[in-house]
């Protein structure tokens, strides 16, 4: 593949790792409530299945997506062209993780599906713990 796609690939990839980030701290958010809805009897148990499904959907949105972006870096490395935007981060991942850079593995299209799913699983958890504080009717 040319450089200018793997560059493509990362810059696309480090920006959509953001809202499963973005979406772990609202779900962390949401599983409070949850879980406190649940222990004061406001909410059944049942509600706990989509607060965990929403925080792992999230953090494997950023997961994916991360890992996504580093194997385009490390593409880009190999063919000497990171581009300096993205330089600082590549030195950081090497030094700091150097063996799991080489394990990378890329899955575009499931680094578009999943946030897709970790925002939906994040809506219908946070509609019913906002109806168990009866937030939403």
């Amino acid at each position: 593949m040319q450089a200018e796609r793997w560059m493509a690939r990362a810059d696309r990839h480090t920006r959509i790792r953001w809202i499963g980030a973005a979406a772990f701290c609202v779900a962390a958010v949401v599983m409070a409530g949850g879980l406190s809805a649940i222990v004061t009897g406001q909410a059944p148990l049942k509600l706990l299945p989509w607060c965990i499904l929403a925080m792992g959907l999230s953090l494997g949105a950023f997961g994916t997506n991360d890992d996504t972006a580093l194997h385009a870096l490390a593409e880009l490395s190999r063919q000497g062209a990171v581009p300096a935007r993205h330089q600082a981060e590549w030195d950081h991942e090497r030094k700091v993780r150097g063996a799991r850079i080489q394990g990378l593995h890329t899955h575009p299209k499931t680094s578009f599906v999943l946030p897709i799913l970790a925002l939906a699983a994040l809506s219908v958890a946070a509609s019913r713990v906002g109806a168990a504080w009866g937030l939403i009717s």
